[in-house]
């Protein structure tokens, strides 16, 4: 009784995108919002979006209520993206992910998509302050990549539309397909304590694990300990590019110290820093990523903004959160 009059002081916000994944989810996902809701005694909103942006505007009218709203992004990473750009830094606002798109890398942080999918465990979430990473570009929570990385998310969707063809494996397709041309950039590197030039074909700047559909570029990033885990990766041959990949996509590529593993030390750097700029020398634009939407750069600048957001987990997924500790509302 009493977790059912807390839950009546605070807005229970659905935000659904009927156009993420391959599936329109709201077919299937309200019904079951409207049951979850009934048995936990709420009365949700649900709102579901018409246009690219709709997400962000309806999160911003949130933020500007001065209201507890828990905003719960049903799509994919854009949709949850457009959210944070309005979530971050408010208070009163506390941000879950229902996952219906393909690849759902902010959910593989904590979990699986199906854990998500549970919508008693959604309404009963709890709420834990997490980093962000500010760039001129806007936020993001996972993964800033550049390079290759963005040039194969531009490839991504072409073969999603593929027989069979799911998150991981259109990412490992759209790599192979990228790689097969010549794709290198002259870098100048500048973080806390370092300055450096490189040539590279690749980097990914994560407050997260998880990206690409499930590729693990920084498996012992935390979303709450103030750093930016950086990993740069130089060109890479093609006879080895393939076995190195597939390290990469489990996590082999660093020791738990930090330290890079035995078969990618010839090519990979590297670092943990709260702030990063990177200078593209040759003037050729450098195709960057941001929790999957993209631009081109000459130049890159990604810092932290601690704990700049409040995210919401299910309570079972809780014990694996890359957080310190949970907060009231």
């Amino acid at each position: 009784m009493q977790r059912k009059r807390e839950a009546a002081a605070i807005r229970y916000l659905f935000i659904v995108n009927p156009t993420a994944g391959k599936e329109d989810a709201s077919v299937t996902l309200l019904p079951r919002i409207r049951e979850a809701a009934e048995r936990a005694g709420i009365q949700p909103t649900i709102a579901v979006t018409r246009h690219a942006g709709h997400a962000r505007e309806i999160a911003a009218a949130c933020a500007s209520s001065g209201e507890p709203v828990r905003i719960y992004a049903c799509g994919g990473d854009g949709t949850m993206n457009e959210v944070l750009q309005e979530a971050a830094g408010q208070e009163n606002l506390f941000v879950g992910c229902i996952p219906c798109g393909s690849g759902n890398d902010y959910v593989r942080n904590f979990g699986t998509p199906a854990d998500f999918l549970d919508l008693d465990a959604q309404i009963a979430a709890e709420a834990y302050p997490a980093d962000l990473i500010r760039t001129p570009q806007g936020y993001g929570i996972d993964i800033y990549a550049a390079g290759i990385d963005a040039q194969v998310a531009n490839g991504i969707p072409k073969w999603r539309r593929m027989p069979l063809c799911g998150g991981t494996t259109a990412y490992t397709l759209s790599i192979l397909e990228a790689v097969c041309s010549t794709f290198r950039h002259r870098l100048y590197i500048k973080t806390d304590t370092l300055e450096f030039e490189g040539t590279y074909m690749m980097l990914a700047i994560c407050n997260a694990q998880m990206y690409g559909g499930g590729y693990c570029a920084a498996p012992y990033a935390s979303m709450d300990d103030g750093l930016l885990d950086v990993v740069l990766l130089k060109p890479v041959p093609r006879l080895r590019l393939a076995g190195l990949l597939q390290g990469y996509r489990h996590g082999k590529h660093l020791a738990a110290d930090g330290t890079v593993t035995k078969a990618f030390r010839p090519y990979m750097t590297f670092l943990r820093t709260t702030t990063i700029d990177i200078q593209v020398l040759d003037q050729n634009p450098l195709i960057t990523t941001l929790d999957g939407e993209c631009s081109p750069q000459l130049n890159l600048h990604a810092e932290v903004a601690r704990r700049s957001i409040r995210i919401l987990l299910p309570p079972k997924l809780a014990q694996n959160a890359p957080v310190l500790q949970a907060m009231g509302e």
